[in-house]
């Protein structure tokens, strides 16, 4: 009984690697329906994109057919320039699942990001959409298939971060103003800085009156005196004169 099953574990492995992998759908694409499409990306009006960051584009889609189609999915890749065959990065499938009537138009965003470890050079994007008939039946059509270009967008310096607190601060310097020029006449009418000046004031006499207090009886007096005599005595002989 083990024998049986080891076999027969050994002839699915073999019929696995003989049949394969079923093949991915951007590498065999339905043939196109009867849709009209138009894009733009909102952000990117220069096809240069950032690696690591974020992209979006916008799809409008037409149906010119005489039957309702059901949009079901947008995929894309990353491809090499020189050779399209070459896959550098498959973009992710983006489910959607709206029907759109004969004549009848939507809008549809697609978002995708480039791998963040590309290096800055030119590649070709391919964005494609699918959809079915209400038979079953599988369209696609490749809406954006043209070279862009990958930049390295680090910042050196986050403008943004720098330009909030520019703003906090005039905003904080801003209200401090706005209540100095608010507090400061509404004490000066409540008569709190009058007070306050004629306590500086009596504070500067006191002081002059110690330092007078200091000097009596000390020999800068007696020094004082005798300049003081010295000095009348001067101006006693220039009269006589």
């Amino acid at each position: 009984m083990l024998l049986i099953l080891i076999s027969a574990a050994i002839l699915a492995i073999v019929n696995g690697q003989q049949t394969g992998s079923a093949p991915h759908p951007l590498s065999i694409l339905p043939p196109p329906g009867d849709i009209i499409t138009g894009y733009f990306f909102p952000d990117h009006s220069v096809k240069h994109f950032a690696a690591g960051k974020p992209v979006s584009v916008v799809l409008g889609i037409h149906n010119d057919a005489s039957e309702l189609y059901n949009i079901t999915a947008i995929m894309g890749s990353l491809n090499t320039p020189t050779d399209f065959s070459i896959f550098i990065q498959n973009f992710t499938q983006q489910i959607y699942h709206q029907v759109v009537l004969s004549g009848q138009e939507i809008s549809i965003d697609y978002t995708f990001m480039p791998d963040p470890r590309l290096e800055p050079r030119d590649f070709v994007v391919a964005l494609t959409v699918f959809y079915q008939d209400k038979t079953g039946q599988f369209y696609s059509n490749t809406f954006f298939n043209q070279t862009v270009e990958i930049i390295d967008d680090k910042k050196l310096v986050d403008w943004d971060l720098i330009s909030m607190f520019v703003i906090l601060a005039g905003l904080a310097a801003g209200a401090v103003y706005l209540i100095y020029m608010s507090v400061v006449p509404h004490l000066a009418s409540m008569g709190i800085m009058n007070k306050k000046t004629k306590k500086m004031k009596k504070v500067e006499t006191s002081k002059a009156d110690d330092a007078e207090e200091w000097i009596k009886g000390s020999n800068y007096e007696a020094h004082k005196k005798k300049r003081a005599a010295a000095s009348s005595g001067k101006k006693g002989t220039a009269g006589k004169s």
